[in-house]
C-alpha cells in the first residue's frame, strides 16, 4: 500500500477546495492506498493575512526602502499611506479574517460603519456603501469592504515582497505561453522570498506528519506553476527520497510537446490527462503511462470510467480555513469567490466536443462519459453530509440538458434543497418547463458561451447554437429566476471589426432585455489541441511558426488580414460591459463606445425583442413528452381546484369531470419516480370526458397550473 501526499499549491479561490485531489484521494483509497490531501493554496493565505506575518512584512519595508527598492510612482502614495497605518491593518488582519471565515458575524456593523478598517487605493472607486448594499445587505458590504482591504495589503505586498503575489494566483506572468524554462528556471534560482519560506515551511510540517512516499501537486492553471516548481525544489532539497508529481490542466495543455527536460530537477513525473491510473501504477512501483518522465513521454492510454472515479472524497478540506470575498462588479465572480460549493463534476468531458476554439482532441474534453442521476445525487448526499455545505458548483465544460433533467427530477423526488450552478449551451433542450424543473430543484446560476453573437461566426467555430436559440434560452433561464452569465469573445480569425460591432450591440440588447445578468469578453486564442489550431487555414488564417517550443506549447499565433486594432476593441468591449453591469449605458449607440472612428451596428434595433416573441417549445403538444407534477396537491373545490405555492394560493374554475380529471393526473404524475406521457394523458382524457385533450391543454387555467408546477418535459 502507498502513501500519498495530494497537494493543491498556491494560489487558486479560497472561498472553496479546487476538486482536483477529492477526486484522485477517493479512487486510490478505494484501490487500497493511503492518500490525504492538502490545500497548501488556503493555508498559505490564511498565513499571509495574519497580524504576525503583516508584522514582518511591515518591518521590511524600510529596511528595502534603505537597499533600493523601486516602487511605482503612482502606487507610491498607497504603499507609504499602508505603512504608516500598520499599526491599524495589524490590529484588524484577524478579525477580517475570522469575519470572513463566517465566524464572526457581528463584525460586520464596525467593518460598515467606515472607521473600522483602514483604507487605501482600492477604495477610491467605492460607490456609498449604503447606496450599493443598503440596511439590509450589511453582511455583503462588509464583505465587499473586507475584500478591498486584502486588496489593498495584497498591494503592498506585491511591493514589498513579490510582484509574483496575488489572492488567487502566484507568478502567473511568467507562465503563460512560456517558450522556454529559462524563464522560471531564473526564478528559482532566486532565494526564496517571505512568501515562498511560508509555504515550504507549512509543506514540511505535513511531510513530517505523513511521511509520505510520494507528493503529488495539481496545476490547473498557469498561476500554480512557480509555486508548485518551488514546492519541488524545497522536497527535493530537504526529501530526496520522496518522489514528485504534477499533474493537472496546465501540464496537460501546455506540456504534451515538451523537449527541454530541466523541470525534471523539480519533479520525477508530470501526468498529462487523467492521474487516476498513473498515480495508482506509481504507488504500486510501476511504470506508469501517459506520463513524461525524464527519459522522454512512456506512451499508453488507460482510460478509467466517470463511474470509476466516483465520488469525490473532501476529507482533510473540510476545515473552517475557507473564506470568502464579495465582488460586485460581476455577478458570477461574485459566485466564484463568495460560499462554500462543492465542485463536482456531472460528466468526464463535454457531450457536444464540437467547438473549433476548444481543445476537443485532449481527453478532458473530447471523452465524453457520464453516470445516471441517481449516482449523481447520492454523490451529492455523501458530500453534503462530508463537508455540512449544500452548496454544489458543476465545473462541467457543459452539462448536458438530459442529465440536468433527470438530476433536478431526482433531487426533487428525495426532497433534497440543495443549491447548485452549472456550465451550459444555449440549446433548444432549455425549453421554460425545464428551466423551471430545474429552479424548482435548487439551480440558482449557469453560464454559457454565446462567444462571437455572430450566427456566421457561430457557425464557422461550430458552436451549434444561433443568436435567436440563445436568446430564447436565456428568457427561459432568466423568467425561471435563474441568473444567466455568458462569455463572450472577440479577435476570431476573419471576424470584421463591423461584426465585432454588432457583436457589441446584440450583447447591449441583451442586456437591455434584462436576459443577462453577468457576462466577460475573452480575447481569442487559437491553441494546439483544438481544430482552429491544428487546421488554421479552414478558418481563413495562417500559422506562425512550426516548430513547437521547448518548453510549453499551445497557444499558437497566426497571421490574418485583419486592418483594426483588438487592444482598441478590447477597451471597447471591456468599457461598455462595465457600465451594461452596472445598469448604465444602455441606450447609448455602441458604435460611440469605441475610441476610433467606427461605423454604427447593423443590427436591428428590435432583433433580441422579436426573438422573445417566439413561442416556447414547452407550449406545442408533444405526445412523446413527459407530464410532472412538482406542485403541491392540489385541493378540490364547490368550483374546479385549489392550487397553492409557496407565496400564493389559486382558484381555478374547472368543470367537475375536469376538476377530477386534474386532481388524479397530477397526484399520479407527483410520482417522480414513474414516466407519464402526455400522449397517456390524453387519451385517458378523451376516454374519460368525450372532449378533445387540446381545449384543456390550451386553456388559460392549464396555463396558469404551469406556473404552479404542471411541466412538460
Amino acid at each position: 500500500m502507498g502513501n500519498i501526499l495530494l497537494v493543491t499549491p498556491p494560489f487558486l479561490q479560497p472561498n472553496a477546495p479546487y476538486p482536483a485531489t477529492a477526486y484522485l484521494k477517493s479512487y486510490l483509497e478505494r484501490h487500497g492506498h493511503h492518500a490525504e490531501q492538502y490545500d497548501l493554496s488556503v493555508a498559505l493565505l490564511n498565513a499571509i493575512f495574519s497580524s504576525e506575518f503583516l508584522t514582518k512584512v511591515f518591518d521590511l519595508y524600510p529596511v528595502a526602502k534603505a537597499d533600493g527598492l523601486e516602487i511605482d510612482e503612482e502606487m507610491l502614495p498607497d504603499i507609504e499611506r499602508i505603512h504608516a497605518l500598520r499599526a491599524a491593518y495589524i490590529d484588524t488582519i484577524d478579525a477580517v479574517m475570522e469575519f470572513l471565515r463566517g465566524k464572526d458575524s457581528t463584525l460586520a456593523h464596525p467593518i460598515c460603519r467606515g472607521d473600522f478598517l483602514p483604507q487605501a487605493g482600492r477604495f477610491d472607486t467605492l460607490e456609498d456603501p449604503e447606496e450599493e448594499f443598503g440596511w439590509m445587505g450589511i453582511q455583503d458590504c462588509a464583505k465587499h469592504l473586507c475584500t478591498l482591504y486584502l486588496q489593498d495589503i495584497s498591494d503592498f505586498i506585491r511591493a514589498v515582497v513579490t510582484d509574483n503575489f496575488e489572492i488567487v494566483r502566484y507568478a502567473e506572468q511568467l507562465a503563460v505561453s512560456l517558450p522556454e524554462f529559462s524563464t522560471l528556471e531564473q526564478e528559482l534560482r532566486l532565494p526564496p522570498n517571505m512568501i515562498e519560506l511560508r509555504m515550504t515551511e507549512l509543506l514540511r510540517r505535513r511531510i513530517e506528519a505523513q511521511q509520505p512516499e510520494v507528493i503529488a501537486m495539481t496545476v490547473p492553471f498557469p498561476g500554480n506553476l512557480l509555486a508548485a516548481l518551488r514546492c519541488g525544489q524545497y522536497i527535493k532539497s530537504n526529501f530526496p527520497h520522496i518522489r514528485v508529481v504534477i499533474g493537472g490542466g496546465y501540464p496537460t495543455t501546455e506540456l504534451r510537446q515538451m523537449s527541454d527536460r530541466t523541470i525534471f530537477s523539480y519533479v520525477d513525473y508530470i501526468i498529462l490527462d487523467d492521474g487516476e491510473r498513473a498515480l495508482e501504477h506509481i504507488l504500486n512501483g510501476e511504470e506508469p503511462t501517459g506520463t513524461i518522465t525524464p527519459d522522454g513521454y512512456r506512451d499508453g492510454t488507460e482510460r478509467i470510467t466517470h463511474r470509476e472515479r466516483g465520488c469525490p472524497d473532501f476529507d482533510g478540506l473540510c476545515g473552517e480555513e475557507y473564506f470568502s470575498l464579495c465582488e460586485v462588479a460581476n455577478p458570477m465572480h461574485r459566485l466564484w469567490s463568495d460560499g462554500r460549493w462543492n465542485k463536482m463534476m456531472l460528466a468526464h468531458g463535454c457531450y457536444w466536443a464540437g467547438c473549433a476554439f476548444c481543445d476537443t482532441s485532449l481527453d478532458y474534453i473530447g471523452r465524453y462519459d457520464g453516470v445516471t442521476a441517481t449516482e449523481l445525487a447520492d454523490w451529492m448526499d455523501r458530500v453534503a453530509a462530508q463537508t455540512g455545505s449544500r452548496g454544489f458548483h458543476f465545473v462541467d465544460e457543459a452539462a448536458p440538458p438530459r442529465l440536468l433533467r433527470d438530476l433536478s427530477l431526482e433531487l426533487l423526488r428525495r426532497r433534497r434543497r440543495y443549491v447548485w450552478w452549472t456550465n451550459i449551451r444555449f440549446e433548444k433542450a432549455f425549453t421554460g418547463d425545464l428551466c423551471n424543473l430545474m429552479a424548482a430543484a435548487g439551480c440558482i446560476a449557469v453560464s454559457g458561451g454565446l462567444e462571437v453573437a455572430s450566427d456566421r461566426l457561430l457557425a464557422m467555430i461550430g458552436k451549434g447554437i444561433t443568436i435567436q436559440q440563445a436568446t430564447i434560452a436565456m428568457r427561459n433561464f432568466f423568467y425561471a429566476g435563474i441568473m444567466v452569465h455568458t462569455y463572450l469573445m472577440y479577435g476570431l480569425p476573419t471576424q470584421t471589426l463591423q461584426e465585432t460591432i454588432d457583436a457589441l450591440e446584440v450583447v447591449r440588447q441583451l442586456f437591455r432585455a434584462e436576459l443577462i445578468g453577468s457576462a466577460f469578453w475573452h480575447r481569442y486564442a487559437m491553441t494546439l489541441h483544438s481544430p482552429s489550431g491544428q487546421h488554421p487555414e479552414r478558418f481563413g488564417v495562417r500559422r506562425k511558426g512550426t516548430m513547437p517550443n521547448a518548453f510549453a506549447n499551445n497557444e499558437i499565433f497566426f497571421s490574418d488580414n485583419r486592418g483594426y486594432s483588438l487592444d482598441m476593441v478590447g477597451d471597447a468591449l471591456r468599457l461598455s460591459l462595465a457600465n451594461y453591469m452596472a445598469g448604465e449605458g444602455l441606450d447609448k449607440p455602441v458604435h460611440k463606445w469605441f475610441a476610433a472612428k467606427v461605423s454604427p451596428t447593423t443590427v436591428e434595433p428590435t432583433l433580441v425583442t422579436d426573438h422573445l416573441l417566439r413561442p416556447d417549445a414547452c407550449r406545442i403538444f408533444d405526445p412523446k413528452a413527459r407530464l410532472v407534477w412538482i406542485g403541491s396537491a392540489l385541493e378540490r373545490t364547490d368550483k374546479g381546484v385549489l392550487a397553492r405555492s409557496n407565496s400564493e394560493d389559486k382558484r381555478l374554475k374547472f368543470s367537475d369531470v375536469d376538476a377530477e380529471f386534474l386532481l388524479a393526473t397530477t397526484s399520479e404524475c407527483s410520482d417522480l419516480g414513474r414516466r407519464i406521457t402526455f400522449g397517456e394523458i390524453k387519451e385517458r382524457y378523451e376516454q374519460t370526458t368525450g372532449e378533445p385533450f387540446a381545449v384543456l391543454y390550451h386553456s388559460k387555467q392549464w396555463d396558469i397550473l404551469r406556473g404552479f408546477g404542471l411541466l412538460q418535459l
